[in-house]
């Protein structure tokens, strides 16, 4: 007869005891809550997946028609629907994984309190969630970049789409940073879960969606690109889409910088609270 085997968890001592070794060995589990996430989104709704679709459209149609349109603000000489359809993109994706995590703890108290797996699984897979409707509405992007190639207003799909990739692993970076500090704080303040919403809305103002970087003078771009990494983020995907850009690599240096030290503080405190949070909630 064959011992019976024990598995002691104990929670982790150290603020840099990290074991990221845990994802990988729960990575069935975190493709589970990822699946989870898509069904419950779109559960019990009309249209589905389309609204994956729809939300971008409406908002790109809003602003070409009050922003570009009636405040005449410039688009770089890019045709305003995909301008704005590029951005809208990325930051419904960023939008979308922050809000997730920030609400990690809140959201998943009943399962965290019953059964243990790494708290970080669920964070992550809301990458892997929304990274779902990232890629649908980017196949919309490069639509309408076809269209327009066929009318002759862009160049069309170039060698750059091959970047996009990197673009999209440094905005899930950030965006994962981002959530997991707020979550962390969510936990212990409740303060910060009202908090979210406003302050993701003061975000949207103050980033590069409806007017190009090219916007802000250039002797402050580094200086966004250390404090609004996002910006160039969006920049960079406009980049690949259109050929044109702002950002150089002193700024992609900076929101490179920003966006690894967040991350980096952003783990540290999500496991540091996860010892105590079901104790908070």
């Amino acid at each position: 007869m064959n011992p019976q085997q024990t598995t002691i968890i104990t929670p982790r001592r150290g603020w840099f005891d990290l074991d990221f070794w845990h994802l990988w060995r729960y990575r069935d589990l975190l493709l589970l809550f990822a699946m989870r996430d898509i069904k419950v989104r779109y559960k019990q709704t009309l249209l589905g997946p389309a609204w994956l679709i729809l939300q971008p459209l409406a908002l790109t149609a809003a602003l070409t028609t009050v922003i570009s349109g009636i405040a005449g603000i410039s688009t770089g000489g890019h045709p305003a629907p995909i301008f704005y359809l590029t951005a809208l993109v990325l930051w419904s994706y960023f939008s979308q994984v922050v809000s997730t995590a920030s609400q990690v703890f809140i959201a998943n108290g009943h399962l965290f309190s019953k059964i243990y797996f790494p708290r970080l699984v669920v964070p992550v897979s809301s990458l892997l969630s929304n990274g779902v409707a990232l890629a649908i509405q980017l196949g919309v992007a490069l639509a309408f970049l076809l269209w327009y190639q066929l009318t002759g207003k862009v160049d069309g799909l170039s060698w750059r789409l091959a970047f996009f990739p990197l673009v999209i692993i440094q905005i899930a970076a950030f965006s994962l940073a981002v959530g997991l500090c707020l979550g962390a704080s969510t936990a212990k303040y409740r303060d910060t879960a009202h908090m979210t919403p406003f302050f993701i809305q003061i975000w949207l103002f103050v980033t590069p969606i409806i007017f190009p970087f090219s916007a802000i003078p250039e002797q402050y771009r580094t200086l966004t690109g250390f404090l609004n990494p996002l910006a160039v983020i969006i920049d960079e995907g406009r980049w690949c889409f259109f050929g044109t850009s702002a950002v150089g690599a002193p700024q992609i240096a900076a929101a490179l910088v920003t966006t690894s030290v967040v991350l980096f503080v952003g783990v540290v405190i999500f496991q540091r609270v996860e010892r105590t949070a079901m104790d908070m909630l």
